[in-house]
């Protein structure tokens, strides 16, 4: 893993702080007698004070659903954002349904989708019901997206591309100059989704958004999430960035609109600067102790860019979980055709040193 001085530095004083007001709300937070839960890639920091502060003085309007104005206040935080018109934004409930509705919208009647293989699957799987011709393209040698082969795989019956950028679970990420190129070279016809719901974890320098496509007239979307950094898995907030048109096409093939709270704590935790910097801090730090670990044991990774790593085991997947389980952690799904490999989501800084605990006794035959 690639992190730049600044990163290293930041990390390190994170760790050196201690607990912290962060380490404290995610212990209350955890179940008194339950398993450590490193499967879903939460942020177990979240979600920020500010959002939680407009979370709790919105319970009395519970019985409310959130005004036009409000929505289009968010919808106008974001366009400010992106330096776009807010014409480019499409708010959801959570990624998730938007990447569901895309799947919808370039899936049906027999359109053809290409994805990498493994890659996050909401898309893909919502596409193949509504009659989608899926195409699969295996990961290259690093795990990351082969774009060359995705290209070349483009036909008559192609409607969209999907890229997730950082990849899940395979953690990677291609370099953003690569994607853009990608976009720019395929024919008219043909959309891609770009999802960036990891972005905000990958070091300094390895990668960056692509969204200002969507203002040039390139055909792209780019999908956003509050459910990683911002810690609002459960409130189920996200948003899309893509030209006008396609904007309203994805707005009319949405099945519903963000809660009231999501919608307040969204737009309180977008002004959570300090709360976000000190998330990412503390997950490189601990995504660092994770591959330093797994490098020491010398089991193969891939180069990490999310809030996981996603490591080979040595062993069937089915067992290692299993041994886990027995030590009170819960890990990631099977992810074919990588039977041997598990994607461990990096938990609060206690949490990893559980895991790196009970990786150690697994290793030494327990």
């Amino acid at each position: 893993m690639t992190l730049s001085r600044r990163d290293l530095l930041a990390a390190s004083a994170a760790l050196l702080a201690g607990p912290g007001a962060l380490q404290r709300a995610a212990a209350r937070e955890q179940p008194a007698g339950g398993p450590i839960v490193l499967c879903w890639n939460e942020n177990p920091y979240g979600p920020s004070p500010a959002a939680r502060v407009a979370v709790s003085e919105s319970i009395a309007q519970g019985c409310r659903y959130p005004s036009d104005e409000e929505l289009a206040a968010l919808t106008g935080m974001l366009a400010a954002r992106e330096g776009l018109s807010a014409d480019h934004i499409v708010t959801g409930t959570g990624s998730g349904e938007l990447l569901c509705a895309l799947g919808l919208l370039y899936g049906r009647d027999g359109g053809e989708i290409i994805a990498a293989q493994p890659t996050y699957q909401e898309l893909t799987h919502y596409a193949e019901r509504a009659g989608a011709v899926l195409r699969w393209l295996p990961v290259d040698a690093q795990l990351r997206h082969d774009l060359p082969a995705m290209h070349a795989a483009v036909g008559a019956r192609t409607r969209a591309v999907y890229v997730c950028n950082p990849n899940n679970p395979t953690g990677t990420v291609l370099p953003a100059a690569q994607i853009r190129d990608f976009v720019r070279s395929l024919p008219a016809p043909v959309v891609v989704i770009v999802d960036e719901a990891y972005m905000d974890f990958v070091a300094t320098g390895a990668s960056g958004s692509v969204a200002d496509l969507a203002g040039s007239g390139a055909r792209v979307v780019v999908l956003r999430t509050f459910s990683k950094i911002h810690g609002m898995a459960g409130l189920r907030c996200g948003y899309a960035i893509a030209p006008p048109q396609i904007a309203a096409d994805l707005a009319g093939a949405r099945m519903s609109t963000a809660n009231l709270y999501a919608v307040r704590a969204a737009r309180a935790s977008l002004g959570d600067s300090q709360f976000l910097i000190a998330c990412r801090q503390r997950i490189l730090a601990s995504r660092a102790r994770i591959t330093a670990e797994l490098s020491r044991r010398k089991l193969r990774y891939a180069e990490p860019q999310g809030n996981f790593v996603f490591f080979d085991t040595g062993m069937p997947l089915e067992r290692f979980s299993a041994l886990m389980r027995e030590r009170g952690i819960l890990v990631g799904r099977l992810f074919p055709p990588f039977d041997t490999w598990c994607r461990i989501t990096i938990g609060t800084e206690p949490e990893v040193t559980a895991f790196l605990g009970a990786l150690q006794q697994i290793g030494a035959g327990a």
